[in-house]
């Protein structure tokens, strides 16, 4: 079979998948094998580009106006059973960007010349097979699921806007910052990222929704809706011929590394950190002028 002729498969998820959390990890498992290595770039890169910056609202809407194109091209090129409509994001992005830009932002708005680039490729691969239009969506959604709920934790808990009862904010933001530790450390040594897929733990999930946080937001269970999204995988991915499954690889490798051009167009990134910078050398030298002077 070549990549131009999708495979007559059964590819409807089953209606209780709801209440079933399981699913063979086995295809999942040889598909992130295959996109470690250029996977562990793009961590590496988000986690150094924004270890300070999370919690600079510049950068994270510029962030997510970064990739909204994107999320927006998957949802009006793929089919439902492909694509099904609880994982939707368009409309939480652009209330997202009202909250932050104003309701005129369209009218100065362009997608970056990064973004375009990418946006061809994938209207090519649209023509030639949605089946290949599918690894981009199914690397994205994941993403946002996973890191994307991470990152919102704790720009979140950062920006006061995650509130806890008394005594809690200190233990949540300490689970944030182990689990970014955790990513970063993963990213930095490949020999930490386990096979075990079903053992690694679930980034905690994003459960409330304050103005401007809708992107992350999903009010169904996040496990529930990983679990759905790879049975589509896996009926897909499974029924593959070896040429087809070699393509579906190579745009799962590509997705990343027009990921990695996207995430460097991201503004704002130096400015914040050089602010977080300076505010953190101005902090150190009082203490140390304090110690002096205590010891006079």
């Amino acid at each position: 079979m070549s990549a131009t002729e999708e495979p007559t498969v059964n590819s409807q998820v089953p209606e209780n998948v709801e209440d079933v959390e399981f699913v063979d990890m086995a295809f999942t498992k040889e598909l992130r094998k295959a996109t470690k290595d250029v996977h562990n770039l793009t961590d590496v890169l988000v986690n150094a580009k924004f270890a300070l910056a999370l919690s600079d609202d510049e950068v994270w809407y510029d962030g997510l106006l970064a990739f909204y194109e994107l999320y927006k091209f998957f949802e009006t090129h793929l089919p439902e059973r492909l694509l099904p409509k609880e994982f939707y994001r368009t409309a939480a992005f652009e209330r997202d960007f009202d909250y932050f830009y104003g309701s005129g932002w369209r009218e100065t708005y362009e997608p970056r010349p990064a973004v375009k680039k990418y946006l061809e490729h994938l209207e090519k691969i649209a023509a030639q097979n949605e089946l290949l239009l599918f690894a981009y969506s199914y690397q994205m959604y994941m993403a946002l699921m996973s890191g994307g709920q991470m990152l919102q934790k704790k720009r979140m808990i950062a920006r006061k806007l995650w509130k806890f009862s008394r005594g809690d904010d200190e233990e949540q933001q300490k689970q944030a910052d182990k689990e970014a530790e955790v990513a970063t450390a993963r990213a930095a040594d490949p020999s930490l990222n386990k096979d075990d897929l079903q053992a690694r733990p679930m980034p905690a999930q994003v459960t409330i929704c304050p103005p401007g946080c809708e992107a992350t937001y999903f009010p169904e269970k996040i496990s529930v809706l990983k679990t759905k999204l790879r049975r589509v995988f896996n009926n897909h991915y499974g029924a593959f011929d070896d040429e087809l499954r070699a393509a579906f690889i190579e745009e799962s490798r590509n997705v990343f590394r027009f990921n990695i051009e996207v995430v460097k167009t991201i503004k704002g990134v130096n400015r914040a950190n050089l602010r977080k910078l300076a505010l953190a050398v101005m902090f150190i030298s009082s203490i140390v002028l304090a110690v002096k002077f205590a010891f006079k």
